[in-house]
């Protein structure tokens, strides 16, 4: 019986894109290995709940504590399962995965460029308009300020003096 050492003192752990006739062996070799390794290992355990089984009655609570000892995490879970899909899909999904990933960081990296390119150019386009609409409205104010102290305060607005608030304008003359 191959001990798990065994097994893997066999695996060299270098994937290899080529296929020669030595690595075919040797994979083939591997394979029988694993398989006589777990009908082994199958084979002891179901030997060894036969003897609990036929030995101790368990009751509720030692079955409890039995499954307690047992506890993986979620990652270790998906690892297991993924033995059993086909390494065709396992390699199909993570290249999915992965071009995902490639795609939203480029696309955010693409995005980060489009804001600044148009935040700067709208700055440098519309800031010396902004400030010349400004500067014609101070000139205009100083103009109107100018008239008022010159021609007195109604001078300045188009129609005559205002009216007293709460009074009505007077009647126009005939």
């Amino acid at each position: 019986m191959a001990t798990l050492t065994e097994l893997a003192d066999l695996d060299s752990g270098v994937a290899s894109s080529e296929a020669t006739p030595e690595s075919q062996t040797t994979a083939e070799e591997t394979a029988k290995a694993v398989g006589k390794a777990v009908e082994a290992a199958a084979a002891q355990v179901s030997s060894a709940e036969e003897k609990k089984v036929s030995t101790l009655p368990l009751d509720e609570d030692e079955e409890e504590e039995e499954d307690e000892d047992f506890d993986e995490s979620f990652a270790e879970r998906v690892w297991g399962l993924t033995e059993m899909f086909p390494e065709r899909l396992r390699t199909g999904s993570a290249n999915a995965v992965s071009s995902s990933v490639r795609l939203v960081k480029g696309a955010y990296d693409l995005s980060r460029q489009v804001v600044w390119i148009a935040v700067s150019t709208s700055i440098l386009l519309f800031a010396p308009v902004m400030f010349e609409i400004e500067r014609l409205n101070v000139e205009e104010m100083m103009k109107q300020d100018r008239n008022r102290l010159v021609l007195g305060p109604g001078s300045a607005m188009s129609g005559g003096p205002p009216a007293a608030p709460g009074l009505m304008p007077p009647p126009p003359a005939r």
